[in-house]
């Protein structure tokens, strides 16, 4: 495991980004545990998870991902969910040692330091993911716009949905004379992309972005951690320690 916390761990993704070494990340959380265990439920982001195949496509990916040298998995730690969250996620995913991470390294504590860095630097992205506002922060050279409801149409457009995201990567990566960042918030789904996209192109930068854009780049966004004030702004996870 990369030594630290979750601020710690955010601090060497960063640094690699500055350096343009590249590098994946997934962040299966509490929703994915429950999609890989096949349990029904809705989301706070309106979409709804009720079978399917998603379930067995999630966990070859997250596993997948588990076992590519340049991608990391990030779990819940002890404190977010409890610690036989933390435990299942490691046996079941097959997450080797030095791919575990934090389910919430760009969220909580890590979000404002996180959206800064990519602000102040002007890293360039390619999205995947809704939202429509145009954004004079990010520095966002093209998105591919998912709708919220794509999660819930997986069984019938998995096929389409892979082929136009892995088309339009590649149409970019063909152009590319440096390093791609893409920055995916599609859910489970984004683990799904990110999984087989890291392994087909290496040498560019994947990460599940979840939430951490949608202020930028929907408008708004529902969780707690936006405002310094917020719930969750402050938290650090530590798989030692739990929350800090």
């Amino acid at each position: 495991m990369l030594a630290g916390n979750s601020v710690n761990h955010l601090e060497f993704f960063l640094d690699k980004l500055m350096k343009k070494e590249p590098f994946s990340f997934i962040r299966p959380n509490d929703g994915e545990y429950m999609i890989v265990q096949n349990k029904h439920f809705k989301t706070q982001d309106i979409w709804a998870y009720n079978g399917g195949t998603l379930s067995t496509d999630l966990m070859a990916a997250i596993q997948n991902c588990a076992n590519v040298d340049n991608c990391y998995v990030g779990i819940p730690c002890k404190a977010c969910w409890g610690g036989d969250m933390t435990a299942w996620c490691i046996e079941n995913y097959k997450i080797r040692p030095g791919n575990l991470t934090y389910g919430n390294l760009v969220c909580n504590k890590n979000w404002k330091i996180f959206t800064d860095y990519m602000i102040n630097n002007r890293v360039s992205l390619y999205y995947v993911g809704p939202g429509k506002e145009p954004s004079d922060k990010l520095n966002v050279i093209d998105r591919y716009y998912t709708d919220p409801f794509q999660i819930e149409r997986w069984n019938s457009e998995k096929s389409t949905f892979l082929e136009g995201v892995h088309t339009w990567v590649k149409l970019h990566i063909d152009a590319a004379i440096e390093p791609l960042v893409f920055a995916f918030s599609v859910g489970p789904l984004s683990k799904i992309l990110i999984s087989q996209l890291c392994t087909k192109y290496p040498t560019h930068f994947f990460m599940d972005v979840g939430s951490a854009f949608d202020i930028f780049l929907k408008g708004s966004s529902n969780r707690g951690y936006i405002m310094p004030s917020g719930a969750y702004s402050e938290i650090i996870c530590d798989f030692n320690t739990g929350h800090n």
